[in-house]
């Protein structure tokens, strides 16, 4: 038994030979349908991060008579299987129809994706948009440019918070990095004359990229972005946003590291604004390219209905987990340049 596997703490036949699997002696894994399945130990399929397993034994049967949803003939009850789609509900299929789980086909619709994108990532000290500071950033582009920039964050008692994986340390962009109030020019520069263009800018958790951008751009006396380019922050595209709308209800999470193992994109580094850039401008194209209904969205009704859509899945966020912080805003919460605190513990 893997050592993130769980065992059965009741009795119950196994999945794969239909034989009793006896209290805490067999396998619990989840399939991808979210129900639970209980297999001897020697008959368990392999299982994914955090017990979870796409075998088609771990699937439920139809209870009634349903059109395969793959060959379009009909399925007796019980000789069947359902498959939970990515909206919530269920399809029937016979056993040798089952497809590996994955997203739609790519089509080769025309749209927004398929314009000269520009994806920007930064790493930072921590999580709080007025008070963190930025240590790297990144810019990737459908074109082929990249531009990376180490920054110091200047004097102060800084400190990096355990939750950031980029692997930046103060004392390496210390040492090594470009004066922040330089960096971050640049960085507004190479941004505003692309927004200038009204070609989509891909920010993976906009708010964040872009509202603590605007806050370092204010705290050393700088333009901020939005004021840079004659139409403001926009167009914008945020992956996080366009999957969270495009499949609500896929199995397991919406994190960058979840997306991009799904859409089956290579992403190397998580945390890494360079790495991170690239999975994003990638995920981006992705996502028009499976799902027409969101490609086919002129540049400035993708900027209006990722505002609209956001706030309706912070919304929903909030009713779920009501002791959570969900802003609302986006592309950028407000913005406020605040001291230094020592991150929470």
């Amino acid at each position: 038994m893997a050592g993130s596997d769980r065992s059965n703490r009741y009795a119950k036949p196994c999945a794969r030979c239909g034989d009793a699997v006896a209290a805490e002696a067999g396998v619990l894994l989840q399939s991808r349908s979210k129900n639970w399945v209980v297999y001897h130990p020697d008959h368990a399929p392999p299982s994914e991060l955090g017990g979870v397993t796409s075998h088609i034994t771990a699937l439920r049967t139809n209870q009634r008579d349903g059109q395969c949803e793959n060959c379009g003939v009909v399925v007796p009850a019980g000789l069947g299987v359902l498959l939970f789609t990515e909206y919530g509900g269920w399809d029937v299929c016979h056993p040798e129809h089952v497809r590996p789980p994955g997203p739609p086909s790519r089509g080769g619709h025309p749209g927004w994706h398929r314009r000269p994108l520009m994806a920007v990532d930064i790493a930072t000290t921590g999580n709080r948009y007025g008070v963190d500071r930025i240590l790297g950033a990144a810019v990737r582009t459908t074109g082929g440019t990249s531009r990376d920039w180490l920054i110091d964050p200047g004097p102060g008692a800084l400190s990096v918070a355990p939750t950031k994986h980029h692997g930046i340390t103060l004392d390496e962009a210390r040492a090594k990095g470009m004066s922040a109030s330089q960096a971050l020019d640049e960085l507004a520069t190479v941004l505003a004359s692309h927004l200038a263009r009204t070609e989509p800018l891909v920010a993976w958790h906009a708010p964040f990229v872009l509202t603590t951008l605007e806050t370092e751009l204010l705290r050393h006396e700088l333009t901020p972005l939005a004021d840079r380019v004659p139409d403001g922050l926009e167009p914008i595209c945020d992956p996080l946003v366009l999957d969270r709308q495009a499949a609500p209800f896929r199995f397991g999470g919406h994190s960058l590291e979840a997306v991009t193992e799904w859409y089956g994109v290579t992403h190397d580094r998580p945390g890494h604004p360079g790495h991170d850039a690239k999975a994003s401008l990638i995920v981006a194209y992705i996502i028009g390219a499976c799902y027409p209904a969101i490609g086919r969205l002129s540049r400035p009704t993708l900027h209006q209905k990722q505002a609209h859509w956001h706030e309706r899945q912070m919304q929903e966020a909030e009713i779920l987990h009501p002791s959570g912080s969900w802003g609302r805003q986006w592309p950028t919460a407000d913005v406020h340049v605040q001291p230094w605190q020592d991150q929470p513990a």
